[in-house]
């Protein structure tokens, strides 16, 4: 579920999503969590869901990369941007789970996703991620969570994401563990420029 209501709204726009991630630290936020969780090596093959303008690219080293997002606006501007440096495919999870191209895939990449789906349409990302990765592969995701005694202007940044299912640490944890045997979850508090607390996963079978 997803908040579009108000100020929100402008935020489907690609440019002006860029920016604002640019102002409260989302792309510094992005290239620590692509270097300290995701690791990628040159030549691994990335599938990146919900990858919105595919900003990641730009911090990933020589990676076969598949992008996916449900906007068309976000696709036509990542086969703008970065044609040259991966594919582009408007669809979700469900719309594409038999595209033979998500196959074998080293890393599935969910940054910022989770937070925006039930608990059931998350299981079935999981599943998802689960069917695409070759058999070393993983699901590597990051999202906004709740934290024990969370501040009061921490609690406030989160709650008006526009992401309405905002979980904690064993929220996260809980879901990933329905189809992943192993899951290691990470909670990094400040990982913006604004108090926004976060939580990355790393999981495999």
């Amino acid at each position: 579920m997803q908040d579009e209501s108000g100020i929100r709204a402008v935020l489907q726009f690609p440019l002006i999503y860029n920016f604002f991630q640019e102002i409260v630290g989302g792309n510094v936020a992005r290239r620590r969590f692509l270097n300290e969780v995701v690791k990628a090596k040159i030549g691994d093959k990335i599938v990146d869901v919900g990858c919105g303008p595919a900003k990641m690219i730009e911090w990933l080293p020589n990676v076969n990369y598949i992008g996916i997002d449900v906007s068309k606006e976000y696709i036509n501007a990542a086969r703008v941007r970065y044609g040259e440096l991966g594919d582009f495919l408007v669809g979700d999870t469900k719309s594409l789970e038999n595209d033979e191209r998500l196959r074998d895939a080293d890393i599935v990449l969910c940054s910022a996703l989770l937070h925006h789906l039930s608990d059931e349409e998350a299981i079935s990302l999981m599943h998802f991620a689960r069917k695409a990765l070759n058999k070393n592969g993983r699901l590597v995701t990051g999202d906004p969570c709740w934290l024990p005694n969370q501040g009061f202007i921490s609690r406030w940044v989160v709650s008006m994401d526009r992401g309405k299912n905002v979980r904690t640490e064993e929220g996260y944890r809980r879901i990933a563990e329905t189809v992943f045997s192993n899951v290691k979850v990470t909670v990094i508090s400040n990982s913006l420029r604004i108090p926004s607390p976060a939580v990355a996963m790393v999981c495999s079978a």
